[in-house]
């Protein structure tokens, strides 16, 4: 005896292609041209280790982090360190480093040409800074990252 199956019921659902978002078909997350910029910036400044580290506070330390139970990454504090960082200029051959506070800021530390220590923490309210050089430690509002970067430019 042979039994012949019923035909397969149509579909339930139809896909209509005017509706297709075509980024989403594409896959590809599109971003604005000074972001892209600025990612080039960081890498291209900051090493492929500095961006790797930045890339890995952004996504792999959320709250609570480490042993005294640390902020995640301040997006304010990312957005000043790389307005600094693409505005400012390095000495060659020395890539500054990059780490990540308990309060979510950035700190960026490297030498001067002369071999001086330079630091900046980047906070969620604000600029620190330090010169050894000269022993200057001061602070600007997130905003004057202008300011801050003839300031180590001269």
């Amino acid at each position: 005896m042979i039994a012949c199956l019923p035909p397969p019921p149509p579909s339930a659902y139809r896909l209509v292609e005017e509706l297709r978002d075509p980024a989403a078909i594409a896959g590809v997350h599109r971003v604005a041209m000074d972001e892209l910029e600025s990612e080039q910036a960081l890498l291209t400044k900051l090493g492929a280790r500095g961006w790797g580290r930045i890339h890995h506070f952004r996504n792999h330390y959320h709250q609570p982090w480490g042993e005294r139970n640390a902020a995640p990454l301040s997006p304010r504090a990312l957005e000043g360190l790389t307005r600094f960082v693409v505005a400012a200029a390095f000495a060659p051959g020395k890539l500054p480093s990059v780490f990540l506070t308990d309060s979510g800021g950035l700190e960026l530390c490297w030498e001067d040409e002369r071999g001086g220590a330079r630091q900046v923490e980047f906070k969620s309210d604000g600029i620190d800074y330090y010169i050894a050089d000269c022993e200057e430690e001061g602070s600007v509002r997130l905003d004057n990252v202008g300011e801050l970067v003839r300031k180590f430019a001269a």
